[in-house]
């Protein structure tokens, strides 16, 4: 179920991880333990301006060898 692939981080804040997924990439801000809830889509000619619109994602896991992988996420 593979949707994602990481692209890198936000250029003025190297802890915000950018994914692309479904074909847009996305900034993943606000963790709260269960999901993303201060996201923004990446726009622009070099992606480096944020959406007025913001996001909530959720990363899908599944239990692979004991350990718990991130398969997808989920946008709303």
């Amino acid at each position: 179920m593979t949707n994602f692939k990481t692209v890198g981080t936000w250029w003025a804040d190297k802890d915000i991880e950018l994914v692309e997924i479904d074909g847009k990439v996305y900034a993943l801000n606000g963790w709260n333990g269960e999901k993303h809830t201060d996201c923004w889509e990446c726009v622009g000619e070099d992606k480096m301006e944020a959406s007025e619109e913001r996001y909530e994602i959720t990363p899908i896991t599944e239990e692979v060898e004991g350990e718990f992988e991130t398969v997808g996420y989920e946008v709303i």
